[in-house]
């Protein structure tokens, strides 16, 4: 595993992200919308990444993280008007309806939102250990679902919150994606990603080493709260909309989907995870709506996406659960030179 810097296993998985989004942004408006999805969900995978794949604890709670940025994100960015007038917000606390803010001071108060809801919660869940802690993030999830849902003080409660604004630029969405696989890859090499991985290797020998495995789980737990918060708002403002359903069960599944299948312990398999779930979901979508690819017509049931990935994740688990990467860092070897 990274300990060092090393700069070709930072800068291959970025240089990968930008040119698979521009290649495919700049075709047509439909390849700029799966781009800033896929960017979207990817910083989510990152989140996972810190926790999960540093830590080897798995977590089902990240989608809680992601859905109080996105809430915060867009209701500070939701015009008072419509605040004012719409049905569903008319329960709406009275800040809440005078509070403006531009896109990326929102982004940076989802941020602060996702942080502060994984370190609290994380004083507590990051005692536990194994099923106990999954079960724990997955209760933490529902918790999460449940405020948002029933809760018309704070949002729409089951109904859609509307009028969010998008991103302008391709670049947007792309920077802010680089920004994150930096910070990530620097916590891996930091002291604390090592110990955090020293303690998944061997959790007996860490704390006689004078490790405080509960300490470091929560530096990454609230760590990665924060970049779920971040990833849930840029997924609200892709769409324009936050719905409290676009964040829960399908949403856990497909990220961790994706972390699983790249290979959880790297960078490098967050990336490989995310373009090639995204790259096999999308021809299986336009299989299941009958659109042709290169030519040919090739028509599968609906719902047939979401079973190959199912599948997918199933085998990878059974015969590869170090992911396509098997946790290997992004290399380009050196040719050896003969004698």
């Amino acid at each position: 595993m990274t300990t060092r810097l090393r700069l070709q296993e930072l800068l291959g998985p970025i240089l990968i992200v930008i040119a698979f989004s521009y290649v495919v942004g700049l075709q047509s408006a439909q390849g700029l919308l799966i781009v800033q999805s896929t960017l979207a969900l990817f910083v989510m995978v990152l989140a996972l990444h810190v926790f999960v794949g540093n830590s080897g604890v798995l977590s089902f709670g990240h989608g809680a993280f992601a859905m109080f940025g996105a809430f915060a994100s867009g209701i500070v960015t939701t015009p008072s008007n419509i605040k004012e007038n719409s049905l569903q917000l008319q329960n709406l606390y009275p800040f809440l309806v005078d509070l403006n803010l531009g896109m990326y001071p929102s982004l940076l108060l989802a941020i602060a939102a996702g942080a502060l809801v994984a370190g609290l919660s994380g004083l507590l869940l990051m005692r536990l250990n194994g099923l106990a802690a999954g079960i724990a993030t997955f209760a933490l999830l529902g918790v999460a679902y449940n405020i948002f849902f029933y809760n018309n003080r704070i949002g729409p409660g089951s109904q859609a919150l509307l009028a969010l604004p998008p991103f302008q630029f391709l670049e947007e969405p792309v920077v802010l994606t680089v920004l994150v696989m930096l910070v990530v890859y620097l916590f891996g090499i930091s002291r604390a990603g090592r110990t955090l991985r020293a303690t998944r290797e061997d959790p007996l020998a860490a704390p006689a080493l004078g490790i405080s495995i509960t300490r470091v789980r929560w530096i990454a737990f609230t760590l990665s709260g924060a970049i779920a918060g971040l990833g849930g708002a840029m997924f609200a403002h892709v769409a324009g909309t936050v719905q409290v359903q676009d964040y829960y069960l399908p949403y856990t599944f497909m990220t961790l989907s994706m972390l699983i299948i790249g290979g959880s312990a790297s960078l490098w398999g967050a990336t490989v995870g995310t373009l090639l779930v995204t790259g096999i979901g999308q021809i299986l979508l336009m299989m299941e709506q009958q659109k042709p690819i290169l030519g040919i017509v090739v028509h599968i049931p609906n719902g047939t996406r979401a079973i190959v990935i199912a599948l997918s994740l199933v085998v990878m688990l059974l015969w590869r659960s170090e992911g396509v990467t098997q946790g290997r860092e992004f290399k380009i070897g050196m040719p050896k030179l003969r004698k």
